[in-house]
């Protein structure tokens, strides 16, 4: 990490690395380095579940160090190779390229330039066959890999499956065998892994029999940054019961397969108790289909109510919502709501196999709306196979129905966001022989719905078809489109599934300069005889199941889900009462037991309220004010201090900060307030809190106030700080500062507007001899300088140039009893 740069990048926080639980070994100690790579931002990668779920297997081994590293945003890469630097592991600075084993997550296919992006700048040759016996072993695995060709010079091995079991083999496997060539060739021979330099070999997928046995972890790091899913996810089935055809996800995950009700209790109450977490999920492809749900999901809101963590089902599917887990979810915070037609009539949902009809959607969009929600969010999908005008009227219609079925259910205004993606034919589904709609089509198809769902109370946001396109070239691609996917690296292509980053003409000019037609790929009808790129990648589901679901697709067939009658996919299933399991769960870590014993958080008609100092120094000054506030929130959680919670609709903890710290400032004197029940231990609550608090953050100490004392954003305004000056600016210091002081106004421009500072300007006065400021501002009326627009005017600078000073707030002072005192009580 280049902590000097930091201040120069977006988000800086991405790169810190002060989590709470994350775990950090001697390398000396280990005979087996591991990173895994998520090509994508720090905060979409720790919102992926596998990666934290294999990084605690491996760190449990004592023989084995697991580090993490994450796709560099593109400032802070053009930072590093400007410095000469290589991409470096987040917990101990490692380069890529000193580890015996390079783990990447093959998510999604617009983060295939991130790959060979990252393994370039980790000090890895692009190309498999560059590598020699000092090259780390590059292992890919996720659901892109089940079709490796697309990367397959790039990347030395493919897991094909679920790693659980399977990484404990690898791991083994490496330390046995001498040399790099020996562990690949072993590799090879290795159920559910396939090396490209051997050539192609049938691969079979592996999977987990049973989910409770599955290791998973009762300590989950917890981001300090909040990540895209920011909260505690326990999966609860793996697979689905259904056989959406265009999901590839529904058939590459059989069999079907639970976690026992109580292993979900015991997993969810050490989760939220070691991070502090006020939110749960209970993943799975179709949370709804949990055989134990109508149970287990009133327990947990039960349980939790009291505690303001709030439960959440992401991926529910209409037909297995009943008004009951309506009405239970309504009981807890509402954030959203959110169906899944997929398509616009029940005739094109027959071909999907999705047996929705639109009295089920209506109903449940009524009951949604009477239990408070008046924000629908609604999934569809255009260009799917056989679909007509029809359809697209359909899905007009069915937003005209759900915003009027909103309308009588409930008094307030309600919003209908649609969300409109593309389909893109997957491998290893029934719908894999089919093409993708041309551009022009998907354009007229969107513009068509545009028009047609231009009303108020609704709102339409289509998926950038020219995304959807490449998704689909890279889904169905041979090895020839590798050189393709090299050439667009090389013209800076990255983070092309982020709208602002794509850039449609390089990857077309990559196109044109390979003597590829990317329409060759994305819009090309495979005939049910022909030989695809990843047939030897056997997903379990059987060649002859998705051929007859095809052709069951073309005659509008429903093949019924696997809890009705087993359709013989060729998955294997011995036993459909076995896909349910009241087992003994695999956790990881320690605590294992005692599921949903403690409370956490209860209420209190009286209150305390305590004043905190505390510092924030080092890494995590990079931390931003809003996350810092949420640091502290989970951190009392943490430390079982009994804070009390708002009244009204979205309950939130009484917690409240003094004046925001820029980022990339330290400070040694902040300040913050907590209403907490009476009968807390002042004397031990700064001991409690920076036992959990992460490295940087510390309380120096605590005293009661008045309740009715005034706010501390309110009542704060005088500020200062100790700004040490790079050498390159320290010449003349002395006669710049008399200059600046007699000036008789400072002018700056903020927003469009010019203020004169000066009179918030109280003091700047060098410290010593040396090249330290002390710079004291106040507010004065609406006039509140900043401590860089001082530093900016005083040695006349560009705003990037402040950033090399180091600045820490030292002090600061409420005006009291006319005069400046410390915010802390005497």
């Amino acid at each position: 990490m280049l902590e000097n740069v930091l201040p120069l990048v977006s988000k800086p926080a991405r790169y810190i690395n002060t989590e709470i639980h994350s775990v950090h070994k001697d390398p000396a100690t280990v005979r087996t380095k591991v990173c895994f790579f998520f090509p994508d931002t720090y905060e979409v990668g720790m919102s992926h579940l596998g990666i934290r779920i294999l990084y605690s297997i491996l760190n449990e081994r004592t023989d084995t160090l697991c580090e993490r590293v994450f796709s560099p945003w593109t400032d802070y890469e053009a930072q590093l190779r400007s410095a000469g630097k290589p991409l470096t592991s987040l917990e101990s600075d490692i380069p890529l390229s000193a580890f015996d084993i390079v783990g990447v997550t093959l998510q999604y296919e617009l983060s295939y330039s991130n790959i060979l992006a990252g393994l370039e700048l980790g000090g890895i040759p692009v190309r498999a066959a560059d590598r020699d016996n000092t090259s780390p072993i590059v292992i890919a695995g996720g659901p892109c890999a089940m079709n490796p060709e697309p990367l397959s010079d790039f990347i030395d091995v493919f897991f094909i499956g679920e790693a659980e079991n399977a990484i404990h083999e690898m791991i083994e496997l490496h330390q046995s065998c001498s040399s790099r060539h020996r562990f690949l060739e072993v590799l090879s021979k290795t159920e559910g892994f396939y090396v490209p330099m051997f050539g192609k070999k049938t691969v079979q997928k592996r999977f987990i029999q049973n989910l409770d046995a599955a290791p998973f972890p009762l300590k989950p790091i917890l981001p300090l940054m909040k990540p895209i899913h920011d909260r505690v996810t326990v999966e609860v089935a793996r697979g689905c019961i259904h056989g959406c055809r265009f999901c590839q996800a529904g058939m590459i995950y059989r069999p079907y397969r639970e976690r026992g009700a109580e292993s979900i209790k015991t997993l969810l109450a050490s989760s939220i108790r070691c991070t502090g977490y006020d939110e749960l999920s209970l993943a799975s492809l179709s949370a709804g289909d949990y055989s134990s749900m109508q149970t287990l999901l009133p327990d947990l809101i039960r349980y939790y109510k009291d505690q303001r963590v709030s439960v959440s089902l992401p991926s529910l599917r209409v037909g297995t919502l009943t008004p009951e887990m309506i009405k239970a979810i309504a009981s807890t915070r509402k954030t959203g709501f959110t169906l899944a037609p997929e398509a616009g009539t029940e005739r094109l949902r027959g071909v999907m196999n999705k047996p929705v009809n639109d009295q089920d959607l209506l109903d449940a969009a009524q009951t949604v709306f009477a239990n408070g929600w008046n924000v629908l969010k609604l999934y569809f999908m255009i260009g799917l196979p056989t679909e007509t005008q029809a359809d697209l009227d359909g899905i007009i219609h069915l937003a005209n129905e759900l915003l009027a079925v909103g309308k009588r259910s409930t008094k307030r205004p309600v919003q209908l966001n649609i969300s409109v993606s593309t389909f893109v034919p997957k491998p290893h589904t029934p719908f894999q022989w089919c093409a993708q709609a041309s551009l022009e089509e998907i354009r007229e198809k969107q513009s068509y719905l545009a028009r047609g769902l231009k009303k108020r109370g609704i709102t339409i946001k289509s998926h950038d078809p020219e995304m959807s396109l490449l998704e689909a070239a890279f889904s169905r691609g041979d090895r020839r489109i590798g050189q393709f996917l090299l050439e667009a690296v090389k013209k800076g292509c990255r983070f092309d599934g982020w709208t602002e980053q794509f850039d449609f003409q390089k990857w077309s000019q990559s196109f044109r300069d390979c003597g590829i037609a990317i329409a060759s790929y994305s819009s090309r009808t495979f005939n049910l005889e022909d030989e695809l790129p990843w047939d030897y990648v056997e997903s379990g589901v059987s060649p002859e199941f998705l051929k007859q679901e095809f052709q069951r697709a073309l005659k509008e067939e429903i093949t019924p889900n696997c809890r009705t009658a087993c359709a013989q996919c060729g998955v294997g299933c011995t036993d459909r009462d076995a896909m349910t399991s009241e087992g003994t769960s695999g956790v990881s870590g320690t605590d294992a037991t005692d599921p949903m014993t403690t409370s956490r958080v209860t209420g209190h008609e009286s209150a305390v309220r305590i004043r905190c100092k505390y510092s924030k120094t080092g890494r995590i000054r990079f931390l931003s004010h809003l996350d810092s506030m949420t640091v502290f929130q989970r951190a009392a959680a943490r430390a079982e201090i009994p804070v009390l919670f708002s009244q009204g609709f979205n309950p939130h903890p009484k917690i409240s900060f003094g004046p925001a710290l820029s980022v990339g400032m330290e400070s040694e004197a902040e300040y913050l307030d907590m209403e907490v029940e009476p009968f807390i231990d002042i004397q031990k609550l700064p001991e409690l809190l920076n036992a959990v608090l992460p490295e940087g953050i510390r309380i120096l100490e605590a005293r009661v106030v008045s309740l009715k004392a005034p706010s501390l954003s309110g009542s704060i305004g005088q500020y200062v700080y100790e700004v040490t000056i790079p050498d390159l600016y320290a010449l003349g210091r002395e006669d710049r500062l008399k200059h600046f002081l007699a000036l008789p106004a400072i002018i700056i421009s903020r927003e469009g507007k010019e203020k004169d500072i000066r009179p918030g300007i109280k003091s700047v006065a060098l410290k010593g001899q040396g090249n330290t400021l002390i710079i004291i501002l106040q507010d004065f009326g609406t006039i509140k300088p900043r401590v860089q627009d001082v530093i900016e005017q005083l040695f006349v600078l560009e705003k990037e140039q402040v950033l090399a000073f180091k600045i820490k707030r030292i002090g600061l002072f409420c005006w009291q009893q006319n005069e400046w005192m410390s915010p802390m009580p005497v």
